[in-house]
């Protein structure tokens, strides 16, 4: 048995999971963290992480070592997507980080994001037959991608993302009708090649797809795929689109850090299921995360580095009793 880490720093949160993997048994999570730490906070306006935020990412990777320590985790891999990647201050973070944690986080880049999920995705979907739209947002970007079992055959990663329409929303100073207004807008250039001949499937993910598919089904199984009309999904955005972020909190019991990104979400989901002329959503509930697992779990996995030892701190001198 393997027993293996996955860190995904995320633009609007960290994620932390922990598997075991033996033989060919699906792998099996005995341990997930999510901190609701907005890396994206600050990096799409002005440019940098701020020093509160990387305080806390900081104290949340020391959280993430003593787990792994504690659970004797063999090999981990840690990643940062957009928020870190596009941080002029990001050296200083991932140091700060590595200094406390032992742990080095790598920012990926967008086509490394979306070949993990394509690995993620294809442990729950038979992505054999015909073609796949494969959309993964996140809260600074999104991936995406044509796809089938075989690979990725095209892929582009845009600069839309959840915590960055909404920041970038706040930076206009309200010059702007409406946040459906403005993210339409902002959405208009966002194209997609037309597929080969044959079926095409459209399929997505990331947290605000699993809580958008949740309140249009009523319940989600997070072991199964889940299948979503495009009819449920207009219903959503027409309740989202009706109620403020407090009464999202307080009616559909969101998480505040879900509350004020998931309207923005539905939308660019919207618009990608439309150019697909998708009448439904495939939702895997699987993401980087889980990539990052699957590629962990195979044999030689090629970026799974051994658990290094954490941190020492260097120990003063004994004086001797003659001094």
């Amino acid at each position: 048995m393997t027993r293996i880490a996955a860190i995904d720093a995320g633009s609007n949160a960290i994620r932390f999971v922990v598997a075991d993997r033996e033989g060919a048994t699906p792998l099996r999570v005995v341990r997930k963290i999510r901190e609701p730490i907005r890396l994206g906070h600050g990096v799409f306006t002005d440019g940098g992480l701020d020093d509160r935020t990387m305080e806390a990412a900081v104290r949340a990777f020391v959280r993430f070592r003593g787990e792994m320590d504690a659970l004797g985790v063999n090999r981990f891999r840690a990643v940062a997507t957009s928020a870190t990647r596009e941080a002029a201050n990001r050296e200083r973070f991932l140091e700060r980080i590595r200094t406390a944690s032992g742990i080095e986080l790598e920012p990926i880049s967008g086509a490394e994001e979306a070949r993990l999920v394509h690995l993620a995705v294809r442990t729950r979907v038979d992505l054999a037959r015909g073609n796949w739209i494969l959309v993964d947002l996140g809260g600074g970007s999104v991936e995406v991608s044509l796809v089938d079992h075989g690979g990725i055959h095209w892929s582009r990663s845009y600069r839309i993302g959840t915590v960055r329409l909404l920041e970038t929303l706040a930076h206009a100073n309200g010059c702007h009708d409406s946040v459906r207004t403005w993210v339409e807008r902002q959405l208009r250039s966002l194209v997609i090649p037309a597929p080969a001949p044959g079926p095409t499937a459209f399929a997505a993910t990331g947290g605000n797809i699993e809580a958008i598919a949740r309140l249009g089904l009523s319940y989600l199984d997070p072991l199964r795929i889940a299948l979503l009309p495009t009819d449920r999904l207009d219903a959503v955005i027409l309740l989202l689109s009706a109620m403020t972020v407090p009464e999202r909190i307080a009616e559909l019991r969101l998480r505040p850090d879900r509350a004020d990104v998931i309207l923005p979400a539905a939308l660019v989901y919207r618009h990608f299921a439309r150019i697909a002329q998708a009448r439904k959503i495939v939702v895997p509930n699987v993401g980087v995360k889980e990539g990052v697992l699957v590629e962990l779990g195979a044999p030689r996995a090629p970026c799974s580095p051994e658990v290094p030892a954490p941190p020492q701190r260097k120990r003063r001198p004994r004086r001797s009793s003659g001094e």
